[in-house]
This record gives C-alpha cells, sequence and structure tokens, in this order.
C-alpha cells in the first residue's frame, strides 16, 4: 500500500510523508519499497543507524524532528548526525495532545535541551540553527524554499511580528537568543500570509475567535461522548504524589 501511494506521489509532484519512522524501518522503505526520495518527507525517525542516515542523505529525504512527542521518550531522533551529514531536518510538533501542543517555540526550546542532554554538551544545536529548522528547513522539508521559509525580495510575506516588550524578554537584546529560549506563541502579536495580516495585536482578523473556540469546545465534547473516551479525561492512578503512574498505558 506504501509503495502505491508513492507512486501516486510521483505521478502528481506531491509531497509523500510517512510517520512514525524508527530505525531499520527507513532501510526497508528504501529497499524494497523505494518510498526515498528528496519529496519524501519522514516523520519521528528514532534509533537510526548510520547507513540509514547515509541513504536520506544520498537520497536527499527530508526528517522532521518531533522532539515533545512520546517517540521521541522512545528513541532519539539523530538530529546532529543528520545534520552534519547534509540532511535537512524540520522541527514538528506531533500534533496536539495532552503533554504537547502546536506552539512551536516551546519545540525549539525542547530541541535544545533534549540533544544537548543526551551528548551532556550545551553546544548542540545553537539557537540560530534551531530557528532555521522551524523557518526555512521547514519550507525545504515541504519544497517550498523558493517562496517561503526567508525575508527575501520575491518570496511570499509570511511573517509573524513577536512582542518582545515583556518581562520575560526584556533586556531587549540578543533578540534570536531570546525569542528561540524563553518566546511562546502568546507573544506572537502579528501574522501576515502572503502579505495579508490575519491577526494584528493579537486579534484575529478573518474570523470571531470566541466564536470557533465555543465551536471547538462543542465538537470536542460531541466526539468524546460518540466514541466513548470521556473516561480517559480522568487523571490515571498516581497522578499525584507518585514518581510515576501505577497503572499501565
Amino acid at each position: 500500500r506504501a509503495k502505491a501511494v508513492r507512486d501516486l506521489s510521483r505521478k502528481y509532484g506531491v509531497i509523500f510523508a510517512q510517520d512514525g519512522h524508527q530505525g531499520g524501518s527507513i532501510q526497508f522503505a528504501h529497499d524494497p519499497l523505494d518510498l526515498l526520495g528528496p519529496d519524501a518527507v519522514f516523520s519521528h525517525s528514532i534509533n537510526l543507524t548510520e547507513k540509514e542516515i547515509e541513504l536520506c542523505r544520498q537520497t536527499d529525504t527530508k526528517i522532521v524532528h518531533n522532539p515533545s512527542a512520546i517517540m521521541s521518550i522512545l528513541g532519539r531522533c539523530p538530529v546532529p548526525e543528520l545534520l552534519d551529514a547534509g540532511v535537512t531536518v524540520s522541527l514538528g510538533s506531533d500534533g496536539t495532545a495532552p503533554d504537547r501542543s502546536y506552539d512551536m517555540f516551546r519545540h525549539m526550546a525542547q530541541c535544545m535541551h533534549y540533544h544537548r542532554t543526551f551528548y551532556h554538551d550545551p553546544d548542540y544545536l545553537p539557537p540560530g540553527k534551531v530557528l532555521e529548522m522551524v523557518t526555512i528547513d521547514g519550507a525545504r522539508v515541504l519544497g517550498m524554499d523558493k517562496e517561503i521559509g526567508s525575508l527575501e525580495v520575491g518570496k511570499r510575506a509570511d511573517i509573524i511580528l513577536v512582542d518582545m516588550f515583556k518581562p520575560h524578554l526584556v533586556p531587549l537584546n540578543m533578540p534570536v537568543f531570546r525569542t528561540v529560549y524563553f518566546a511562546n506563541g502568546a507573544d506572537v502579536d502579528t501574522v501576515l500570509v502572503d502579505g495579508k495580516v490575519l491577526m494584528e495585536g493579537r486579534a484575529v482578523r478573518t474570523v470571531n475567535e470566541a466564536e470557533v473556540l465555543k465551536m471547538a469546545q462543542k465538537e470536542a465534547e460531541t466526539m468524546l461522548g460518540r466514541v466513548s473516551l470521556r473516561a480517559l479525561l480522568e487523571p490515571r492512578e498516581g497522578f499525584w504524589g507518585r514518581s510515576r503512574y501505577r497503572s499501565s498505558r
């Protein structure tokens, strides 16, 4: 089935993306499935072998690292090794869940601490490189780096303005350093997409934000009732006062 989908992606010239890769699966994706290539994006990619890293380099296959995901607890995406080999790596959120969000500022900080802890070395993944991983490298992963990902003449004006005049971001020096280490999604003041202002002064222009939030809450409640998963919202045994949950997942 994966090979059939890959054939379709090549036929129509669209990105081929797969989730959940880990050591051994990229080798299998290469041979016998022939899934790798410059338009292929593999998510997570934990515990890769040196051979698999080299395969990604040779085929220009792109990797999305999700440092806050459960997969990154079960294993490690070898981001420094991939980058040193010349592989394009961007950051992802792995969607939203009780233990993670779409806030890419949080994932930037998580990424740095994650790999520095592994190597016991604070020099790994400088803030500038991590910022590139959520901007121009993300655009490269999507095959859109000629259009977005950096502020250049001829590219789309996809821009966010971060309000730095806040207690956790002042003094106003080392802006990249402070943005990557300390900023969060709530610090974004203005958003432009292709030159159109979608949010300004934290006010969304294109939709009624309050109505959207109410609708989202209603749909979430409907979904939980429909699939009988409401019990999962309750804290598991060991949530309070213990170093580890007592019950198995």
